[in-house]
């Protein structure tokens, strides 16, 4: 079985790719981030015409998660509060396994503005708020796996220049410690648990030439239940997706487990 996790930065700009994508690499799950697009404007019959489903929670021009899968699942969630207006987040379940897509927010300050913090706090609060459905979930006994663009910068060996990020909102000390309380939950992080070359990037900036001299952070990450921990048999970023014509600045995001769940 395959998971793929992947930030495509407007699904219709990037909808050649991603079917490529799936012809290729047969996913049995794709968790999008930054589809830029609403349930009337995602392309449900270009994707059923490669085999999947789609399940999306989208918002005009803007952030936007979905799920695609071979199978047909259930819708359990969308957003993480009544009060969330950004589509950040989408639950869906094969009723045994919960498929759990978010967008973490960046946080930065307007660039009018760069003493605004509403951004960073609403990054905090959001990860509070996902911290407390996953427990949620996890005490109700679902199987989660968690996949998406988590816009944290968790370790110095994650980002090529950590001094340029140290005080920004990818990786102040309150926001690694909210990645964290997500972390401390009872997951496995498949991106890192298998030794992989260093560096390991999935995000690219389009400018200065940042993917060409390997300028790249590692955002992306796939979570599965410690309990797979033997399931696990390869995990990655497909780096060559980059690459391509029209790419989304960020790659996928991979795990292969060494057998199928029961969708």
């Amino acid at each position: 079985m395959q998971i793929i996790s992947w930030n495509v930065a407007s699904i219709r700009a990037r909808l050649p790719l991603l079917l490529r994508l799936l012809t290729d690499k047969q996913p049995d799950i794709l968790f999008l981030q930054e589809i830029k697009a609403t349930a009337e404007t995602f392309p449900f019959d270009a994707l059923k015409t490669v085999g999947y489903y789609a399940y999306v929670h989208g918002q005009k021009g803007f952030n936007g998660v979905a799920v695609l899968s071979k199978k047909p699942l259930e819708v359990i969630q969308t957003n993480l509060t009544e009060e969330d207006t950004q589509a950040r987040f989408i639950a869906v379940s094969d009723k045994k396994t919960l498929f759990v897509c978010v967008y973490a927010p960046n946080g930065a300050p307007p660039m009018n503005n760069p003493d605004d913090n509403s951004r960073l706090l609403y990054k905090l609060s959001w990860y509070k708020a996902l911290k407390q459905t996953l427990e949620t979930y996890l005490n109700q006994g679902f199987s989660v796996i968690l996949g998406g663009d988590f816009n944290v910068i968790e370790s110095d060996e994650d980002v090529y220049d950590p001094d340029v990020f140290r005080s920004g909102p990818l990786m102040v000390p309150s926001v690694r410690k909210a990645f964290q309380q997500i972390t401390n939950l009872p997951f496995i992080n498949t991106v890192k648990a298998i030794p992989y070359q260093k560096p390991l990037y999935s995000y690219w900036d389009f400018q200065m030439l940042a993917f060409q001299r390997n300028s790249g952070i590692l955002l992306d990450f796939i979570f599965i239940p410690n309990t797979w921990k033997q399931r696990l048999i390869q995990s990655g970023i497909y780096r060559e997706y980059r690459k391509m014509e029209k790419p989304s600045d960020h790659a996928p995001a991979y795990c292969l487990l060494n057998d199928e769940l029961d969708l």
